[in-house]
């Protein structure tokens, strides 16, 4: 992983850049309706009632170089209904295309895995597509397990056929950070 990788909360002057980052990353590689790019664009909306985090390049002289985004949700919060009691949630997990194969995702997923033993949390949950196939192999990788009877499916506008969405879990109840969890972000 890189070196000089900071994890911090979105700046209001980032809101813009980091839309696009998001929107690039889901529309570039999955076929989504507009209505959910159009929501993933309103980081402003977003960082209004939950956390958009950003990850930097702070070693960038002048700018810090966004390198990816997640959403988490405001202590004692949650971003789903179907979260469960003592869990915490996470939405939109993105890297910039020039990012990508330098473990960003995974660092800003540790990053999150840390804020919800901070808070509490018995486990981390979250939901991506069944065409996010990169998505799904890092948190296979990371230790998430399936969830299947939290997934659910949706309908966008001119498919035929609705879209799965895949439900995961990552148990945090008495499990302090271990070496194979690897830094801290």
């Amino acid at each position: 992983m890189s070196a000089g990788i900071e994890i911090r909360r979105v700046r209001p002057e980032e809101y813009a850049a980091v839309g696009a980052l998001v929107r690039a990353a889901y529309d570039g590689d999955y076929s989504l309706g507009s209505d959910y790019l159009a929501e993933i664009e309103d980081v402003a909306g977003r960082d209004a009632r939950a956390e958009v985090l950003v990850a930097v390049d702070a070693e960038t002289r002048g700018t810090e170089e966004i390198l990816g985004t997640v959403t988490i949700p405001l202590p004692g919060e949650r971003l789903e209904d179907d979260t469960a009691d003592g869990e915490m949630d996470v939405r939109l997990l993105g890297v910039a295309r020039a990012a990508r194969g330098r473990g960003i995702g995974e660092r800003i997923m540790r990053h999150v895995l840390d804020v919800a033993r901070e808070r509490g949390a018995s486990a981390l949950a979250l939901h991506t597509g069944e065409q996010m196939l990169a998505p799904q192999r890092l948190y296979e990788r990371m230790g998430f397990a399936r969830m299947p009877d939290r997934d659910f499916e949706i309908d966008i506008p001119g498919r035929r056929l609705p879209r799965r969405i895949l439900a995961y879990r990552f148990p945090l109840a008495g499990a302090a950070r271990t070496e194979s969890d690897g830094p801290a972000a």
